[in-house]
């Protein structure tokens, strides 16, 4: 077989091998987009770019979601609605879906406080905090490593070659990330130009991220919080990333509305 038809039938098939990357679009509902070299508008691993001149921040106000500060720290209480401890960290699979929260619990059970996952279909958001079923009775069942399911998507002791540190006694697997991996880091805009500092993220009220808030650090750029689309991880961004890079330029960035927290109907206050 010549080298040249050799050369098409290898980039037939690694074209073939294209990954579908699936995001969710404001309302939560998941989308499909298909990596087009050819269109400058999608990002590297083949997300479509939102311009912002047609970003509006009204879904985000209305969709009744939370946001990451909220969730971080609220109260743990028990399905009594007893306070059992506080939550401590976020756990996404590769679609920016929660799927586990760590909570720091037990200090009032002569045990010590001790950190737990908590699957995140198990939970129940309210305005005092979150309703979580660990009692006293069965905290062995919700342990960080002795008890948790052994799933990509969840923490696990398994294999720890494999995990990365979330805290001393936290771990997260290879197909999950935190979402302190992201808030107070660094982003910049397309010229690799510094730009502001992350300082929230904004969710669905069925947990699927959907905005990053980030605060300008130069007066170019304005004052006040922004919001800005979340493509994050895996388009183009990892855990451990020096800082997050935006897909627009600054003529772009200065045009963006401050984000009003007033107006975000949050199901967590």
């Amino acid at each position: 077989m010549k080298t040249a038809n050799l050369s098409r039938i290898m980039l037939i098939v690694m074209a073939s091998l294209l990954p579908m990357h699936a995001y969710a679009n404001i309302d939560g509902s998941p989308t499909q987009q298909q990596t087009d070299p050819n269109n400058p508008s999608q990002t590297q691993h083949g997300q479509a770019t939102r311009p912002l001149n047609e970003w509006d921040y009204s879904a985000l106000y209305e969709q009744s979601g939370f946001r990451a500060d909220a969730l971080l720290e609220a109260v743990a209480f028990s399905p009594q609605e007893d306070e059992i401890g506080e939550i401590v960290n976020i756990v996404l699979d590769q679609q920016n879906q929660i799927v586990t929260l760590i909570a720091e619990v037990g200090g009032m059970w002569d045990s010590g406080d001790r950190h737990v996952a908590i699957p995140w279909d198990e939970v129940e958001l309210f305005e005092a905090g979150i309703k979580v079923p660990v009692q006293q009775d069965n905290v062995e069942e919700y342990d960080l490593f002795t008890n948790v399911t052994i799933d990509e998507a969840y923490i696990y002791k398994q294999e720890m070659e494999r995990v990365s540190t979330v805290e001393e006694d936290v771990a997260t697997g290879p197909q999950t990330w935190k979402i302190s991996d992201i808030i107070d880091d660094y982003a910049s805009i397309e010229s690799e130009e510094g730009y502001g500092y992350i300082t929230d993220a904004l969710f669905t009220n069925n947990g699927i991220m959907q905005a990053i808030i980030i605060k300008p650090s130069r007066e170019e750029f304005g004052s006040g919080p922004r919001a800005f689309p979340f493509y994050g991880y895996p388009e183009g961004w990892r855990p451990g990333s020096s800082y997050y890079q935006l897909p627009y330029a600054s003529d772009e960035v200065k045009e963006l509305p401050v984000f009003d927290y007033d107006n975000d109907e949050s199901v967590l206050d």
